[in-house]
C-alpha cells in the first residue's frame, strides 16, 4: 500500500481552478511515510500497543458485511453496482469517526492531489457554497468540514430556484490575479449563480460544482455571476493552468510590509523568503529605508502541508520546539524543532489570525506566539489541531484518517481551542471616546506657545482629535478599512521603534 505525507487542512471553501480549501488546502505529496501512532518517543502510562486477545480475528467482523453484500447482490429488486456499494459502505464507515476522517473516491482523491500540486486547469477562483444575498449560515462556517469534503454536507436544495431569496450560490472569496476569471471581470464578493446554464442547487455539493468548472487547459466553461444589487451576466472563459502563488506581498510604506500566506503548498516557505526580499527592495526604493517590520497575514488560511508550516515558522525562529505531535494516550510521535540557519530573528513581526485561520496556520501562529517571537492580532482561530494521513487503497481511492493531535511549544492543544490572539480585534476598530471631554488641551488656550524644535523645523504634528485621518501615518492609511491590519500596523510601528536606536538631537543653550 502506497502511503503519503502527513497533511492537515480545514475549510468549506473551494479553489475553482486552484484547489479545495480556501481557508486552506489539505496537504498532499510524495511517498513519504505518514504519521503512525508509536513511531516516535513515547510518553504516558501506555508503553506500547495492547496485544489483542488470542481468539481475536478482524476477519470475523467482515463476515457480517460479506453476508450483507452477497444478499444485496443476489436478492435486491434491481441490479446494483458492487463498487458503488463498497464505496458507500466506506463512506458510512468513516462517517462514524471525526469530521476530518473520510473516504475519497478516485475522482476526489485526484482533485486533492491537484490541489497540493497547485497547478491544473481551471478559472482561478476561491469560492464557498452560500445562500444568495446573505452571509453563510452557521452550519457552513469556514472549517466546519474538512477541505477534502469541500462541504459535501451542505444542502443542495433543488427547490431553490433563481428567484428564491435563499437560492444557493458560489460566493467568490478571492480571485487569482491573471487567471481566466480575473480577466473576465470577476471580483471578490461576487456570486456565481449558474454553471453551464444550470443553477448551483442542481449540483450535489461544492465539489461537484467546481468539478464542472475545472477541466483541461484550453477548453471553455460558461458561468453566470453578479454583484450585490446588480443583474447577473454570463461569461465564457477558457480554462488555463492556474499556478496559484502561495504568498502575496504588499508594501505599506515606512519600511512595513505584508506577507499574505494563502495556504501551505510545496513552495510556501520559499515564497515567504522571496516575499521578504521583495519587501526589502520596496523599502529601499522608499527613500533607502530598511525593512522595519512585517505582517504575516494568516487570515482565512485553512492549512496545508505540515512540513511547510514547520519551514515557515523556522524562518523566524532560531531554536526550540515548533510543534509536538501526539497520538493515542498522549504518546509523542514527533517533535519538530527550529534550526538557526537562515533565521530572520531580528525582524519585528505581527501575525494576523481570524476564525478562518486553521490547522497548519495555527501551528505557525502558536509557535511564534509561545516563543514570544511575534504579536498575534485578530480573532481566536478556528481550532483544527488534528493531522490526517491519506492511505491509498489500490484503485485510486484514498482513506484519510486522523492519526494525531498537535500541540504548541508551550504544550497547548490546538484542537477545539484555537490560538487566542494577544490583541483581540474584530471587523471594526472601536470608536474612540475621550476620557476627559471637559478638559481642553494646552493648544486650545488662546495665546499658547506654539511647538518649536529649538532651531529645527517647526512641528507639523496634527492632533488626532482635530483630523484623525490626517494624523495617520502612511502605512496606517494604506491599511484603509482593514481594522485588523490597521491595528497590526500600529503595533508593528511601536515594536520597530523599540528595536531602533533613537536619533536624539543635542539641546542648545
Amino acid at each position: 500500500m502506497t502511503r503519503f505525507r502527513t497533511w492537515l487542512a480545514c475549510s468549506t471553501c473551494a479553489l475553482v481552478g486552484m484547489g479545495i480549501g480556501a481557508v486552506g488546502h489539505a496537504a498532499w505529496a510524495g511517498k513519504a511515510e505518514p504519521a503512525v501512532a508509536g513511531s516516535g518517543p513515547e510518553s504516558g502510562p501506555q508503553s506500547g500497543p495492547v496485544p489483542a486477545p488470542s481468539d481475536y480475528s478482524r476477519f470475523a467482523k467482515l463476515d457480517t458485511f460479506a453476508r450483507a453484500l452477497v444478499y444485496i447482490e443476489q436478492f435486491y429488486v434491481r441490479p446494483v453496482d458492487d463498487r458503488e456499494l463498497i464505496y458507500a459502505a466506506l463512506e458510512g464507515l468513516t462517517s462514524h469517526l471525526d469530521p476530518h476522517s473520510n473516504f475519497l473516491r478516485p475522482a476526489d482523491a485526484r482533485m486533492l492531489r491537484e490541489d497540493m500540486d497547485g497547478r491544473f486547469g481551471g478559472v482561478g477562483l476561491v469560492v464557498t457554497l452560500d445562500f444568495a444575498g446573505e452571509a453563510a449560515p452557521d452550519e457552513a462556517a469556514p472549517g466546519e468540514t474538512d477541505s477534502a469534503d469541500a462541504d459535501t454536507s451542505a444542502p443542495a436544495r433543488a427547490e431553490a430556484g433563481p428567484g428564491d431569496a435563499r437560492a444557493l450560490v458560489l460566493r467568490v472569496r478571492d480571485v487569482i490575479p491573471g487567471g481566466p476569471a480575473a480577466k473576465a471581470g470577476v471580483q471578490a464578493g461576487d456570486e456565481i449563480t449558474e454553471i453551464e446554464g444550470k443553477i448551483i442547487a442542481h449540483y450535489a455539493d461544492l465539489r461537484d460544482a467546481i468539478g464542472v468548472m475545472r477541466g483541461p487547459a484550453g477548453t471553455s466553461v460558461s458561468f453566470a455571476f453578479r454583484r450585490p444589487g446588480a443583474e447577473a451576466q454570463t461569461v465564457e472563459v477558457e480554462r488555463a493552468v492556474v499556478a496559484a502563488p502561495a504568498v502575496e506581498t504588499r508594501y505599506l510604506g515606512e519600511g512595513i510590509g505584508v506577507l499574505r500566506l494563502r495556504d501551505f503548498q510545496e513552495s510556501s516557505a520559499r515564497e515567504i523568503r522571496q516575499g521578504l526580499r521583495e519587501l526589502e527592495a520596496s523599502a529601499k526604493q522608499d527613500g533607502g529605508l530598511a525593512l522595519r517590520g512585517a505582517v504575516l497575514d494568516l487570515r482565512d488560511n485553512g492549512g496545508g502541508l505540515l512540513d511547510q508550516a514547520i519551514a515557515v515558522a523556522d524562518i523566524f525562529l532560531s531554536k526550540g520546539v515548533i510543534v509536538r505531535t501526539r497520538a493515542r494516550a498522549g504518546r509523542i510521535m514527533d517533535e519538530a524543532r527550529a534550526s538557526p540557519a537562515g533565521t530572520r530573528g531580528d525582524l519585528p513581526l505581527v501575525v494576523l489570525v481570524n476564525k478562518g485561520t486553521a490547522s497548519a496556520s495555527e501551528i505557525v501562529a502558536g509557535a511564534l506566539q509561545d516563543h514570544r517571537r511575534a504579536l498575534v492580532i485578530g480573532e481566536r482561530s478556528y481550532g483544527k489541531g488534528s493531522v490526517q494521513s491519506p492511505f491509498r487503497l489500490g484503485d485510486g481511492s484514498v482513506l484519510k484518517l486522523t492519526v494525531a493531535l498537535f500541540y504548541t511549544p508551550g504544550d497547548h492543544m490546538i484542537q477545539a481551542s484555537g490560538i487566542k490572539p494577544d490583541v483581540r480585534v474584530g471587523a471594526a476598530v472601536p470608536v474612540f471616546e475621550d476620557t476627559r471631554p471637559e478638559l481642553e488641551p494646552e493648544r486650545a488656550n488662546p495665546g499658547h506657545l506654539a511647538p518649536e524644535d529649538f532651531g529645527g523645523a517647526p512641528s507639523s504634528a496634527v492632533a488626532e482629535d482635530e483630523d484623525p485621518e490626517a494624523a495617520k501615518s502612511a502605512a496606517e492609511r494604506e491599511a484603509a478599512d482593514d481594522a485588523q491590519l490597521l491595528v497590526a500596523v500600529q503595533h508593528l510601528r511601536g515594536l520597530a521603534r523599540l528595536g531602533e536606536k533613537p536619533e536624539l538631537k543635542k539641546g542648545r543653550p
